[in-house]
């Protein structure tokens, strides 16, 4: 019988220690929500998009910045608007976002724009890249904006 009681006093103490540690690092993370003012179908499926993109969008932008910033560059989900959504061909649709990258939380990096291509398996792909402005914080940064044909600033697609 005291074999038993030992058994299930140590069964509480570890399982208490593994709660206790999930707690702990459960605790540490931040979890970003949705805008809560969000109310028609159109802004709660935007929102929904952006989420299911962010990932993405955070290693394109990250990839392009590292070129001229080796900081932490940040893209939140309210500094990312979407552009233009639409069919191209038969089983793709083109989505262009907007996005404002941030170094920390107040310092705007630039404005680019990225569009993917996302077939009916859900699988998406970066088609165009365009850098489009500076901004003021960042001009210890240089960030080339070249210039295309149209006048607009563009980087090749990949």
């Amino acid at each position: 019988m005291k074999k038993y009681k030992f058994v299930f006093l140590c069964y509480i103490v570890l399982s208490t220690l593994l709660l206790f540690s999930l707690w702990v690092s459960n605790k540490e993370q931040c979890l970003e929500t949705f805008n809560i003012n969000s109310k028609s179908e159109t802004e709660i499926t935007n929102e929904l998009i952006i989420a299911l993109f962010i990932e993405t969008i955070t290693n394109d932008i990250t990839s392009y910045y590292s070129e001229y910033y080796l900081g932490k560059i940040e893209v939140y989900n309210y500094e990312v608007n979407i552009v233009n959504i639409e069919k191209n061909e038969p089983g793709l649709i083109s989505i262009k976002f907007g996005i404002t990258p941030q170094i920390g939380a107040h310092n705007p990096l630039g404005y680019d724009e990225l569009t993917y291509s996302v077939d009916s398996r859900g699988n998406k792909s970066l088609i165009a890249y365009e850098h489009l402005k500076n901004y003021k914080s960042a001009k210890s940064i240089a960030i080339p904006c070249p210039v295309n044909t149209n006048g607009n600033f563009l980087r090749p697609p990949y």
